[in-house]
């Protein structure tokens, strides 16, 4: 008998901006949560709500998600580095990344994000999310000395080096490893206390690890004029999948069957209730869900603002794309 693929849900639970922004920050899209979690608990899912601070500091926002973590979802942490207090560093591009900011001030952010959703929402997170994906050996440290157990920050086969220096998750496992902070974050440490399960990423074709090596000699400086990469990714010779509606569509996911194995024995009580285990949820089984279609561990859906369909690819952006240089420019002050 073949063994039901777990599914486990996570929804970054964020801003409606779609460029970093420290002022005039909305999150109209958590009103569109309950309708959201409904299809989920129709679907025997238990997701996992990684909010950010400027979620939690809205008087009304909180609420919805303080009804949610009542009917069985789990509330865990999402940072962006850019809006949550302290804000010490300069608000330019690099800092938008957790891992580029120092250690003393990247605990801080931490810190302060975790008493204000312990206090916005109830209880204390301790799953986590790094906004950008943007996760360094320092953030592990930090993590682990706010008391987090899961991370889930990390997408085997992408590099963000070259958008805003951000981490290169390059060799990192698929499947659930072990961190104890200090060190490269691809790298198990297997007496670490935080659990590292990865993001769901993979080709079109297995084994996934070959054509990785494929699709990084397309990217090389050399080649990147002639657009291999994209021309091999159309054409279906190699095309490097997440599982999200925010990058990739329902046929291309349906179509990765280099499957995650899932969470290690010793992982497995500590993932057992969505990210975070037991606390602050309640006790309540995950039900894995028999998904043909779907063969990957993690899926990423992003609820977003209203005129967006949950759950469609269509017009939905992901905001850990690449921002063009206008982008910046317009966003950010010239800093030297």
């Amino acid at each position: 008998m073949t063994e039901p693929t777990l599914l486990i849900v996570s929804i970054d639970t964020e801003e409606d901006n779609w460029r970093p922004r420290r002022d005039g920050v909305t999150v109209e899209n958590i009103r569109e949560l309950p309708r959201l979690d409904g299809l989920f608990q129709r679907l025997g899912v238990r997701a996992t709500y990684f909010s950010t601070y400027q979620v939690a500091i809205h008087d009304w926002a909180a609420p919805i998600l303080r009804e949610l973590h009542g009917g069985g979802a789990e509330l865990g942490a999402h940072l962006h580095p850019w809006n949550t207090p302290p804000l010490d560093e300069p608000f330019a591009p690099r800092n938008t990344m957790l891992k580029n900011l120092p250690a003393a001030l990247q605990l801080a952010k931490l810190e302060r994000l975790t008493a204000t959703l312990r206090e916005a929402f109830g209880g204390r997170p301790v799953s986590f999310r790094a906004g950008r994906y943007g996760l360094g050996p320092d953030s592990v440290t930090a993590l682990i000395r706010c008391g987090y157990r899961v991370d889930s920050s990390v997408t085997p086969f992408v590099s963000w080096e070259e958008y805003d220096d951000g981490p290169t998750f390059i060799g990192a496992p698929l499947d659930s490893y072990r961190l104890a902070g200090g060190a490269d974050v691809r790298i198990p440490q297997p007496e670490g206390p935080l659990v590292e399960l990865p993001m769901s990423v993979g080709y079109n074709r297995p084994p996934s690890g070959a054509w990785a090596r494929l699709y990084r000699a397309l990217s090389t400086p050399a080649l990147r004029p002639l657009h291999l990469r994209g021309i091999a990714s159309r054409a279906g010779i190699v095309k490097r999948i997440a599982l999200s509606p925010e990058t990739d569509s329902g046929a291309d996911v349906s179509l990765d069957r280099d499957v995650h194995r899932g969470p290690r024995p010793r992982d497995r009580a500590a993932l057992r209730n969505g990210l975070g285990g037991r606390d602050p949820a309640p006790d309540r089984a995950v039900a894995p869900l028999r998904c043909r279609g779907l063969p990957l561990l993690a899926a990423r859906y992003a609820a977003r603002t209203t005129s967006r369909r949950v759950g469609s690819h269509t017009g939905v952006r992901s905001p850990l794309m690449a921002r063009t240089e206008a982008d910046r420019a317009a966003t950010f002050p010239t800093t030297r």
